[in-house]
């Protein structure tokens, strides 16, 4: 009997731990960090222009695309074979790290990594790349990649699109 009693005590308590953590994960929703009206405030729509395509999930770390740009009869074609839509993008990638150590690993692919001085604990921007990278005091790793003609700062642009997000 007593046996029982303590299976059934474990048994709450490990359930209560997993509806607290899935509710810790949950409440990670980058989906809401950029909205439409965001992004028309930081790149130029022209006139025609749409939101083409915005979807966050999650393959190996959590990942928002945003693609804009005229509307293209192709466009149909690739997202019905689950390609995205061509145009305009912003591509951001959330990686929860465990240490300042994991940042070192991202500096290393960078071959070209100019520092960003006063934007999170610490932040690189590459021309080549197109990318800004960046660690923030509780070691989330983000990502910001811009694929826009029309920007001529791209360096500017992702800068302030990271300070948005630390804001958020």
């Amino acid at each position: 009997m007593a046996n029982t009693g303590k299976i059934k005590i474990k048994g709450y308590l490990t359930g209560v731990l997993l509806i607290v953590f899935c509710q810790v994960v949950y409440a990670t929703d980058y989906s809401k960090v950029i909205s439409e009206e965001y992004l028309r405030s930081q790149f130029t729509f022209k006139a025609g222009d749409t939101l083409k395509y915005s979807k966050c999930g999650k393959t190996s770390y959590p990942t928002c695309r945003y693609i804009w740009g005229a509307p293209n009869k192709k466009d149909e074609t690739r997202i019905k074979y689950g390609q995205p839509p061509a145009g305009n993008k912003l591509m951001i990638v959330y990686a929860q790290a465990s240490s300042k150590k994991d940042f070192e690993r991202v500096l290393g692919t960078y071959k070209d990594a100019e520092k960003v001085e006063g934007l999170a604990s610490e932040a690189v921007w590459s021309n080549k790349r197109r990318q800004l990278s960046m660690i923030t005091d509780n070691n989330l790793i983000i990502h910001i990649n811009i694929e826009d003609k029309s920007t001529a700062d791209l360096k500017g642009k992702a800068i302030s699109i990271a300070q948005h997000i630390i804001d958020q």
